[in-house]
């Protein structure tokens, strides 16, 4: 039953999300919202890889009733086995799926294994990308999209013209995360007293080549704190080394202005960099949070393209990351009017 006490025959729905990283699921964050409007007690069940932290990130969004995390063929960087790796686990998870229950699909790729999945799984209304015919045969629900050729990262834009085909959104939506009170209330009191103004530095990334350096960070870091500014180191746990680098490398004197957040809450994050004014760092997932948090950010992009998904998020591009020096940095950060940090 409805909120009004009529029967709800909207269809019970399941999103797809194949990405692997945290900033992916970001972006989808406002098309999971559109579709839960025309979805069952207006929430969905979301399909996702662990690597993206699903239930972290979506842990404050109301319309998400449930995540399903599907462990098939982890990321190279990762170094084991899914556990949906393999015929007879496929099998299992197909039974699993089976016994939810959903009427609707929404599969944000165009790979023809997650259309078979749905298939296989009874969801007899099958929505996706529909990039190739093996594909189209297995879905139900067109129209179908393109792949994205145009410049810089796919991802956002394709998720967009999916969700435009489909009728959920008019056109683009920029992406706006919620956090859970209860982060949002520890991070204000655990920083009271703490510099101001904040910036965070997004120091992690899953690529090695995507790594700006510990060294350039605890440059940046000194120059800032030298001003006045409070620094927040921002990562999970696989940063504290290059962490504790940076904070090693500050002069002591300044050490009292830094902070160092390398745990593994995203909702933890998430809260701090609400507490900041500022981001800047590495394209990773702090990055994205950060600006669909509302924090303005630059991010660093040597080594790949830059995004262009929302006005707050800012580059500063090099053939390289190495060739991205602290005075550049320094240099766009007054530029875009960062708050407390001078010219070098």
């Amino acid at each position: 039953m409805s909120a009004s006490g009529k029967e709800d025959t909207r269809p019970r729905t399941l999103v797809v999300h194949h990405r692997s990283g945290i900033g992916d699921l970001v972006w989808h964050i406002p098309y999971l919202r559109a579709i839960a409007a025309g979805s069952a007690r207006g929430r969905i069940g979301v399909m996702a890889r662990p690597s993206s932290r699903a239930a972290e990130v979506l842990a404050a969004e109301t319309c998400v009733a449930e995540v399903i995390e599907y462990d098939h063929r982890p990321r190279a960087s990762e170094k084991r086995k899914g556990r949906h790796d393999g015929l007879l686990a496929q099998f299992g998870f197909i039974r699993a799926l089976r016994a939810h229950h959903y009427e609707r699909v929404y599969i944000f790729s165009g790979r023809a294994r997650y259309a078979a999945l749905a298939l296989l799984a009874g969801i007899p209304r099958r929505a996706g990308f529909g990039f190739t015919l093996a594909e189209r045969l297995l879905l139900t629900q067109p129209p179908f999209i393109r792949p994205y050729e145009g410049p810089g990262n796919w991802v956002f834009p394709e998720a967009t013209a999916f969700s435009i085909a489909q009728g959920l959104v008019e056109g683009p939506v920029v992406p706006r995360m919620a956090v859970l009170p209860e982060a949002l209330s520890q991070a204000e009191a655990d920083l009271a007293g703490f510099p101001q103004p904040r910036l965070a530095f997004s120091i992690g990334t899953s690529e090695p080549r995507k790594h700006w350096g510990g060294a350039n960070f605890a440059a940046l870091a000194t120059r800032l704190l030298e001003q006045g500014a409070g620094v927040i180191l921002l990562g999970g746990p696989a940063e504290a080394g290059v962490a504790a680098e940076i904070a090693s490398a500050v002069p002591a004197v300044l050490r009292s202005g830094l902070l160092v957040s390398a745990q593994p809450s995203v909702q933890r994050s998430a809260a701090l960099l609400r507490q900041c004014q500022f981001c800047l760092g590495n394209d990773t997932g702090v990055l994205n949070m950060a600006v669909a948090n509302g924090v303005p950010s630059l991010g660093l992009f040597g080594a790949t393209p830059p995004l262009a998904h929302d006005p707050l998020l800012h580059a500063l591009v090099g053939e390289g990351m190495a060739a991205i020096a602290v005075d550049q940095v320094l240099r766009r950060l007054v530029e875009l009017h960062a708050p407390g940090v001078a010219a070098p």
